[in-house]
């Protein structure tokens, strides 16, 4: 397998169609249905080339895959809801307190970020970096087995932990406003890092800094005072109406 991807262009060597599709529509291939058996089984060469001097929005990658798809593959999709299993983010003690890897960020962060998102709907300038008083706000920092946010929504966590988890996360915490966190754990075998690209083949963690840390459920507990709890909700998925292999001739 090889995989090159460089501004207006995009070159791949022996991959499953899969791939391509989970990338072109921005999804895990777990969340889309219909895929044909043979998207697993055959495996591809695909050279592809932007046009000189495209609109912006087609500069985008999964734009460029997914006008590909259509025209060679002759791809076609809905999107619909369906309930799947997931995991609730929900608290862990009935008195709500917080674990000691998270907490509210500063009254000055969450002024500035409040700030922001008013300017960004107001359709204004986005303003520039913005920092707290001790550490950058709206800040991320994601290495192996550590993943510490400044100034981010209890959305985000759902989202870094539905990365980590490999199903959905839902926020039922019913927490507003923005906080900072520090997660520590060992990643288990099988598991991926956090913000992978969509559909790409799973990019393995490196060996954790503490390997003899807890696992992220155990984590979540205990450093966020949340918990991850198994059940079914709705999802947003992808069905494929139409994929058929392209002709020799094409």
């Amino acid at each position: 397998m090889r995989i090159s991807m460089t501004p207006g262009r995009y070159d791949v060597a022996g991959v499953p169609l899969s791939l391509v599709v989970g990338q072109a529509l921005g999804s895990p291939v777990d969340r889309i249905f219909g895929l044909p058996d043979w998207v697993n089984t055959e495996l591809y060469t695909i050279t592809a080339k932007a046009p000189d001097d495209p609109p912006p929005a087609a500069i985008a990658t999964n734009v460029m895959l997914a006008n590909l798809l259509r025209d060679r593959f002759h791809l076609a999709t809905h999107r619909e809801t369906r309930q799947l299993p997931v995991y609730d983010l929900v608290f862990a003690r009935t008195d709500k307190r917080f674990g000691p890897g998270l907490k509210l960020a500063s009254p000055e962060c969450q002024a500035a970020l409040a700030a922001r998102l008013e300017a960004v709907q107001r359709g204004g300038a986005v303003p520039g970096p913005l920092v707290g008083p001790n550490d950058a706000c709206n800040s991320a920092r994601i290495n192996p087995g550590i993943v510490g946010f400044n100034g981010v929504p209890m959305s985000m966590i759902a989202q870094v932990l539905t990365q980590s988890v490999g199903r959905p996360v839902i926020d039922k915490t019913g927490l507003t406003g923005y906080f900072d966190y520090t997660l520590q754990w060992a990643p288990q075998p099988g598991s991926v890092m956090p913000f992978q690209p969509a559909g790409g083949p799973p990019v393995a963690p490196p060996p954790a800094a503490d390997p003899d840390g807890p696992n992220l459920f155990t984590a979540v507990q205990e450093q966020l005072g949340l918990k991850l709890e198994s059940s079914r909700g709705p999802v947003e998925v992808i069905v494929i109406d139409r994929l058929e292999k392209p002709t020799l001739d094409q």
